[in-house]
């Protein structure tokens, strides 16, 4: 039983032995790679361009990918950093002659700046190349208005009042002259407001467009928000375009047309506010045996119009 004992123990020693000294000789290796990477060392480190201060009116094109070399005096762990982590150097074109095809940033004159950019300590001994050559578009400046393309949720029985207010009403956009010719108006995005029964006073941000820059991205919207009533009439129904020589009687003369309007104007809304006809020329031109029915005036308030029927039949008397 002791030699047992005694072999094991023996055992237990040798691979306790073993660890500490496997745990020696990382412990030392980890020191040695510290003290390595805290000297200093020369090395070309290439970074990714970051082009900043892009006038207003100057497109970068889309595949532009520039970079440059910079040869560096930093320690180990810094050179490290920036070959995995810090690879970006801002340069500024805020100086920049655009008056060519193409646009040349002279690197030596913001070596002061790329400079600033690095550790604290990192020497810069050379940038290359000297100069960096581009290309780049000319945009156009246009004032755009504004379309407030906004679906609100309203309580039963209120509405918007009149037109949306917009501060401002028009913005000023920049952006490449075949996207800005054929820009009509810039929408705002929708916000969401459920059962809205008071006045709506917003900020809202426009949406964005490829390609499109905006001086200003944010407007007012206001709106009232009032009680509004659901009502229907019964109307006549005009004929126009009809030749002296004939008569025409339409089935059937009349229409109900159904809207809405605030609750206060509800009784001075009459049959003789709204005017419908229907076209003869649309019967010589379709040959049909209807006639469509088209609204020609409507009170000045009253929303979400519809009537019925919306074509009638006729009977043409020579």
């Amino acid at each position: 039983m002791q030699p047992n004992f005694e072999s094991f123990r023996l055992r237990f020693l040798e691979k306790k032995r073993l660890r500490f000294f496997s745990l020696f000789i990382a412990l030392s290796f980890l020191f040695w790679i510290i003290t390595k990477l805290s000297n200093s060392y020369s090395s070309s480190v290439n970074f990714e361009v970051n082009f900043v201060d892009v006038p207003n009116l100057i497109f970068l094109n889309q595949d532009l990918e520039k970079s440059l070399k910079a040869d560096i005096t930093a320690s180990g762990f810094q050179l490290l950093m920036y070959q995995y982590f810090k690879n970006k150097i801002n340069i500024s074109l805020e100086n920049v002659d655009f008056s060519g095809h193409k646009a040349k940033v002279n690197l030596m004159d913001q070596k002061f700046n790329i400079r600033q950019q690095l550790f604290q300590n990192v020497i810069l001994n050379l940038i290359s190349p000297s100069n960096l050559t581009f290309s780049y578009s000319k945009l156009k400046r246009k004032k755009i208005p504004v379309i407030p393309a906004v679906q609100l949720n309203f309580k039963p029985g209120y509405n918007r009042e009149g037109e949306w207010e917009i501060e401002p009403d028009s913005v000023w956009v920049n952006g490449l002259s075949q996207k800005i010719d054929t820009l009509k108006g810039v929408f705002i995005n929708s916000f969401t407001k459920e059962n809205i029964d008071d006045d709506i006073i917003e900020e809202v941000k426009l949406i964005q467009l490829d390609q499109i820059k905006y001086e200003t991205d944010k407007v007012f919207i206001k709106a009232k928000v009032k009680r509004f009533t659901e009502k229907s009439i019964e109307t006549f129904i005009n004929i126009k375009n009809l030749p002296d020589s004939l008569a025409i009687k339409l089935f059937p003369q009349s229409l109900k047309v159904t809207f809405l309007v605030l609750i206060d104007k509800a009784e001075v809304v009459k049959p003789s506010n709204f005017s419908f006809f229907c076209d003869y020329m649309e019967a010589q031109s379709t040959h049909q045996n209807t006639l469509e029915i088209l609204l020609e005036m409507e009170p000045e308030g009253v929303r979400n119009l519809r009537w019925s029927p919306e074509k009638v039949d006729y009977l043409i008397r020579k």
